[in-house]
């Protein structure tokens, strides 16, 4: 009688012990890559300021573009200067894009919050702003 993977893994007449194997078979033997950001200098941190970046959340406007909840889900933080353009009624944000400066979107912008150094702070995934912590005090 030959091995079915499928019927394995949903019923049949194969026992539990074998459904775990092909399952832990899979789990080792399966290959596949994981987009892990979280880079050795973040140990470093305290655990406060490790568990703010672990919970920290995109706004709900923004969960509407992006398939994750998290900012570091994805994201990277973004090392860059910010310029704030005070010409309007509200303040506008600004990010240095390699030679270019770009708009952060209001949606993905997290008013009266701030990182826990209190410095600006943006994470980008896939050239995308995700959130924005503004500075403690502004710039």
């Amino acid at each position: 009688m030959p091995f079915h993977l499928l019927s394995a893994l949903v019923g049949g007449s194969v026992s539990v012990k074998a459904k775990t194997a092909v399952l832990a078979a899979l789990a080792v033997g399966m290959p596949f890559t994981l987009d892990v950001r979280w880079k050795p200098e973040y140990a470093a941190q305290p655990i406060d300021v490790q568990e703010w970046y672990q919970n920290a959340e995109l706004t709900t406007a923004a969960q509407t573009r992006f398939p994750f909840k998290k900012c570091c889900d994805h994201a990277d933080v973004v090392k860059t200067r910010f310029n704030v353009n005070r010409t309007t009624a509200g303040d506008e944000w600004f990010w240095l894009d390699g030679e270019n400066w770009r708009r952060i979107p209001d949606d993905v912008i997290h008013w009266g919050q701030h990182a826990p150094n209190g410095q600006p702070t943006l994470f980008v995934y896939d050239g995308k702003e995700t959130c924005f912590f503004p500075g403690d005090g502004g710039i």
